[in-house]
C-alpha cells in the first residue's frame, strides 16, 4: 500500500480556501496516486466519507475482474483522505495498519462505491472502516485501517524551548550553562578559522562572554 498518499495529499489540502470538503479532497488528490484510479469523491466529512470508482480494464489482475490491490487502494485513499479532514493545521498521516476482507469481485464496466465511516478519532491514531460495494449493492470487500498522526515539524526555537519544558528552575539553568558551554566552544572553533585578526578577537569575546553566561548560570560568577 502507498503510505505516502494520505500525507501528501494532506499537505494539499487548500483549507484556507471557502471550498467544500468534497471539492478539497478532489483537488488534493489531483496529479497524485488518487487521480490516476479515478477516484470521484460523492460526501466528505470529518466523520464519514464517500467516494467511487470506475473498473477499467487497466485496474483488473485477469481480464474482467478488480485486482484485490485496487481495492486496497482505493479504501486507503478513503481512509488517509478522511483523516486529513481531522488533523490539526501542519500535521500530516500515514497509514500504519491495514487489513483487508474480501468477499465478491469487482467487474469491468461497473462503478464500485467506498463508504468510510470513523471507529476512533484520537489525538495520535485514527481507525476507519471501508465498505466497498458492488453497483448493486453487494459487499466486495471490508477494510480497517490505522492511521497515525503526524505532528508538524518545529521550528528550531521551538525545538529548544521544549528541552526545557517540564524541568525545574535547576535542571534549567544546568541546562543552559551547558549550551552556553557548548556556544563557546563553537565560538574558540570559528575563531581558530578566521584569518581577520579583529574577527578572531570579536569571536573569541564572544566565547567568553558564553562561559561567563555559564558560569553566572552554575553560581560561579
Amino acid at each position: 500500500m502507498s503510505t505516502q498518499l494520505a500525507l501528501a495529499a494532506q499537505r494539499r489540502l487548500p483549507k484556507h480556501e471557502p471550498m467544500e470538503a468534497r471539492e478539497r479532497l478532489q483537488s488534493a488528490h489531483k496529479g497524485l496516486f488518487g487521480e490516476a484510479l479515478g477516484i470521484r469523491f460523492l460526501e466528505a466529512a470529518p466523520e464519514r466519507v464517500v467516494a467511487e470508482m470506475d473498473v477499467r480494464p487497466e485496474l483488473c489482475t485477469t481480464p474482467g475482474i478488480l485486482h484485490g490491490g485496487a481495492i486496497m487502494a482505493f479504501a486507503d485513499t478513503l481512509g488517509g483522505s478522511a483523516t486529513a479532514l481531522n488533523l490539526p493545521p501542519g500535521a500530516g498521516t500515514t497509514t500504519i495498519e491495514s487489513k483487508t476482507n474480501f468477499f465478491a469481485s469487482g467487474r469491468t464496466g461497473n462503478t464500485i462505491r467506498g463508504e468510510c465511516v470513523a471507529l476512533h478519532r484520537g489525538k495520535r491514531t485514527m481507525v476507519w472502516q471501508t465498505r466497498v460495494t458492488g453497483p448493486d449493492g453487494r459487499l466486495l470487500a471490508l477494510v480497517t485501517q490505522t492511521q497515525i498522526v503526524l505532528e508538524p515539524p518545529r521550528s528550531p526555537q521551538e525545538q529548544l524551548a521544549a528541552m526545557f519544558e517540564g524541568k525545574g528552575a535547576a535542571e534549567q539553568k544546568a541546562l543552559l550553562a551547558t549550551l552556553e558551554r557548548g556556544g563557546a566552544a563553537v565560538y574558540r572553533a570559528l575563531a581558530a578559522q578566521e584569518p581577520d585578526a579583529d574577527a578572531r578577537a570579536e569571536l573569541l569575546s564572544a566565547a567568553e562572554r558564553e562561559e561567563q553566561n555559564a558560569r553566572t548560570l552554575e553560581g560561579q560568577a
